[in-house]
C-alpha cells in the first residue's frame, strides 16, 4: 500500500506534477483521466492525450458524459488526442531524447499561444519493456525532471498493469515522484473512504464512530447502486470502528438484492469475533474474505 505522501488526488494535480497511474481496471482509467482532462480544460490549460489501447472515440465519450463539448474544444485547439506514435514511440521504438525535445517544444507552443501551461497524459505501452529496468528509467526521469521544474507542464503516465509484469510496474512507479489516484468519496480528519476498482469496492481509512458513521452509511448506500455484483470493503487501514459502524455494514449487506454480496476484506481477528458472537456473520449478503485467494472474488 502506498503511503499518503506518495499519492496525489487527481483534483489536486498542478502544473509541475509528474505522476504515475498504474491501473488494472478500465473504470479506474476512465474516472481518473476524465477528471484530469476536465479539470485541465476548466483551468484554461492546453491538454494533449497520447492514446494507444483506448480509441479517440472512447476518450471523447468519457468527456462528453462529463458535459464537455468535445468537438468545440478540439476545434479551438484546447484539446488534442494523438497516437502514441506522435508522442514517444517513433517507428515503434521509445526514443527518450526525442520525447524530451518534443515536450519542450509542446510546452513552448502552449505558452506562446497564451495557455498557462500544458497538461498531458500518455498510455505507456508494452513497447517500453526494453527500457523498463529501474536504472534506465531513473536516468530518463532525472533528465525529464527539468521540463517539470518549469512549472508549465503536468503529466500522468498510464501503466496498464495487465500488460506489464509486476517488477516492471514497480520500477516505473519508483521513477515517478507520486502516484495519482481518484479523489475519495469522503475525506475528513477522521475518516477517508476511497473507491477501489480491482476489485470494485471501498477502502476505509481511519475511524468510524458517532462522528463518521453517517458518512460510512451514505457511501455504502452509494456503492450499492453500482452495477457490480459484489462490493468489496477493504478494512486494512481501519483504525477503529464502534458498534454503530458495524451495524451500518450489516444493514447495508442485509439490504442487498439476492445474489449480491458485501465482501469484507482484511478484517482484524478481534472484530471478526464480534461479528460471530452477535451472530452478524450469518447476515444474508455479508461475506468475509478468509485469505488472499478470496480477495477480489
Amino acid at each position: 500500500m502506498l503511503n499518503s505522501g506518495k499519492t496525489r488526488q487527481v483534483r489536486k494535480v498542478q502544473l509541475g506534477d509528474h505522476l504515475c497511474l498504474p491501473f488494472s481496471s478500465d473504470d479506474e482509467q476512465r474516472e481518473v483521466l476524465t477528471t484530469y482532462i476536465v479539470d485541465g480544460l476548466a483551468r484554461g490549460e492546453r491538454v494533449i492525450y497520447y492514446a494507444d489501447q483506448t480509441g479517440p472515440d472512447v476518450i471523447g465519450s468519457w468527456l462528453a458524459d462529463s458535459g464537455i463539448e468535445v468537438n468545440r474544444v478540439v476545434d479551438e485547439g484546447h484539446l488534442e488526442i494523438r497516437s502514441v506514435d506522435d508522442g514517444y514511440l517513433f517507428g515503434g521504438r521509445f526514443e527518450p531524447d526525442v520525447v524530451i525535445t518534443t515536450l519542450w517544444v509542446e510546452v513552448r507552443q502552449a505558452r506562446d499561444a497564451g495557455y498557462p501551461g500544458l497538461r498531458i497524459s500518455g498510455e505507456m505501452t508494452s513497447e517500453l519493456r526494453p527500457v523498463a529496468d529501474e536504472r534506465s528509467l531513473l536516468e530518463f526521469e532525472h533528465r525529464l525532471s527539468r521540463v517539470f521544474h518549469s512549472r508549465e507542464l503536468a503529466a500522468i503516465c498510464q501503466y496498464d498493469q495487465r500488460l506489464f509484469n509486476e517488477a516492471a510496474v514497480t520500477g516505473m512507479i519508483s521513477c515517478h515522484p507520486q502516484v495519482v489516484q481518484i479523489d475519495p468519496l469522503h475525506d475528513d480528519r477522521r475518516l477517508r473512504i476511497v473507491p477501489t476498482y480491482a476489485p470494485r469496492g471501498l477502502r476505509i481509512v481511519g475511524t468510524v464512530d458517532v462522528m463518521t458513521v453517517g458518512a460510512l452509511t451514505t457511501t455504502l448506500r452509494l456503492a450499492t447502486r453500482w452495477p457490480d455484483q459484489n462490493i468489496h470493503l477493504n478494512l486494512s487501514e481501519l483504525e477503529f470502528i464502534d458498534v454503530a459502524g458495524v451495524r451500518a455494514i450489516v444493514r447495508i449487506a442485509a439490504g442487498l438484492e439476492p445474489g449480491r454480496s458485501l465482501i469484507v476484506e482484511q478484517l482484524a481477528l478481534g472484530l471478526r469475533k464480534v461479528f460471530e458472537v452477535i451472530g452478524w456473520d450469518r447476515t444474508p449478503g455479508l461475506r468475509f474474505a478468509e485469505g488472499p485467494e478470496e480477495v477480489g472474488s
